[in-house]
């Protein structure tokens, strides 16, 4: 080896080639230049990732109160949605309707939905969610949610605002089983009804057959809190308050007493055998008829699948009012535009159910809205079915339909975005790795 490192020529080592120290900084410069931009990049996934994780629990702005659009339906109702936020995270402001949906065969999937009166927001209502046996009524101008419990007694109701999602407590004053009824149209005051435990029938299987059975009626005034006992009026079934707020009209038997707002009667209407006022909407328009629908005595409405259709028959308060003619092939009467137009759900042979305008003096029906009782609930295994619906009277008058455009469900569940952000987090997680092994 050292015999050929002697022979080595002794001669310079040839010269760089041009530039080649310039080239040399320029691409250690690039090369910075990348690590850096590939560092920023993986912060910027880890922010965003996190981000994805807080904003379920950032408080939502409030929303104004009710806009002064024309309320409207949409031309078709959402399906099903397992995304679908509540009220109470994410208030959609004020709503056209309230109806709980989905289905129980395999599953209990039901949820209980309010759709924005303005645009296609769908909201579940948590406070009913959180109840055993909950029962829910809509307010007429579709700001409010009032939630009570269908199996045994409460000392509260609850009162949610659909446009901040804020709750707000109705003490009752005492414990009682109870039956929602009915909502005022200036939205002041809900007749219900209220029944005490008897303790010799044991625990009750549900607290809205006894309101219904051994209750009496009551006058709940929201502004005050206070409930007025009606001791005259008993088992009561069905309420509906007049077009003008000033009276309501309660069934009792095959009775409906007409009464003001101090529980004073003024007159009892008889509705004859098999009969029973529509809840909530038997008033008309005008206030010179109460509506009717098949009753046996027994059966609360609340609950039931919306697939069979009935016959409204019209009872006049006065004696000698001409009554219309009956409207068959309704399955609820939800509301009125005016004295000659009604609103009710309809469902065709296939148990399909929509939205109609009815006129009472030509038998004219118009669409307005259906809704998607399609094989999309538990899993896509089950059709889809709705009960317990209910629109905000008070915004009928005024109603039109709207193309439905892609629905608004709200944020998705802090669970979900946190299994979403997993995918997210590996990847950065990969980068740092692979980063570190090329070093």
């Amino acid at each position: 080896m050292r015999d050929l490192f002697t022979a080595l020529p002794d001669d310079p080592a040839p010269p760089l080639a041009d530039g080649y120290l310039d080239r040399v900084l320029v691409r250690g410069r690039r090369s910075v230049r990348r690590r850096r931009i590939g560092t920023a990049a993986a912060w910027t996934a880890v922010v965003l990732a996190f981000a994805a994780l807080l904003v379920p629990v950032v408080p939502q702005a409030e929303r104004p109160a009710a806009p002064a659009r024309r309320p409207s339906v949409p031309d078709h109702f959402a399906g099903y949605s397992t995304l679908t936020s509540t009220v109470e995270r994410s208030a959609p402001g004020r709503a056209i309707a309230m109806y709980t949906y989905g289905n129980g065969e395999l599953f209990n999937m039901f949820q209980p939905l309010v759709v924005g009166a303005d645009k296609d927001t769908y909201r579940r209502v948590g406070a009913v969610e959180e109840r055993d046996k909950p029962q829910s009524l809509l307010s007429p101008d579709g700001t409010r949610v009032l939630v009570g419990e269908r199996r045994g007694e409460t000392t509260d109701l609850l009162l949610v605002d659909l446009t901040t999602g804020d709750r707000r407590s109705i003490d009752l004053g005492a414990s009682f089983e109870v039956r929602l009824l009915a909502w005022s149209p200036d939205g002041r005051y809900v007749a219900l009804g209220a029944a005490v435990t008897d303790p010799s029938q044991g625990q009750p299987d549900s607290a809205e057959y006894d309101a219904l059975r051994h209750g009496t009626l009551r006058l709940l005034d929201l502004s005050t809190g206070r409930s007025t006992a009606v001791p005259s009026v008993r088992s009561p079934f069905a309420a509906a308050f007049a077009p003008d707020g000033a009276r309501v009209a309660v069934q009792s038997a095959q009775e409906v007493h007409l009464l003001d707002l101090l529980g004073t009667e003024q007159a009892v209407v008889p509705v004859g055998a098999g009969r029973g006022l529509v809840a909530r909407a038997g008033w008309s328009a005008d206030g010179r008829f109460l509506a009717t629908v098949p009753w046996d005595g027994t059966a609360v409405e609340d609950g039931t699948f919306l697939t069979e259709n009935a016959q409204v028959t019209f009872v006049p308060i006065a004696a000698g009012t001409p009554a219309p003619p009956p409207v068959a092939d309704v399955v609820r009467l939800l509301g009125w535009r005016d004295p000659d137009h009604m609103i009710a759900a309809t469902a065709d042979a296939q148990g399909r159910l929509s939205l109609n305008e009815l006129t009472l003096s030509s038998g004219d029906r118009r669409v307005l809205s259906r809704f998607d009782t399609g094989m999309t609930c538990e899993f896509h295994l089950q059709h889809c079915q709705v009960t317990d619906l209910q629109l905000a009277t008070g915004l009928l008058a005024d109603l039109g339909t709207r193309a439905a455009e892609s629905a608004d469900h709200g944020p998705w569940p802090w669970a979900l975005r946190a299994v979403a952000a997993l995918p997210l987090a590996g990847l950065v997680l990969l980068y740092f790795l692979l980063r570190r092994r090329r070093s």
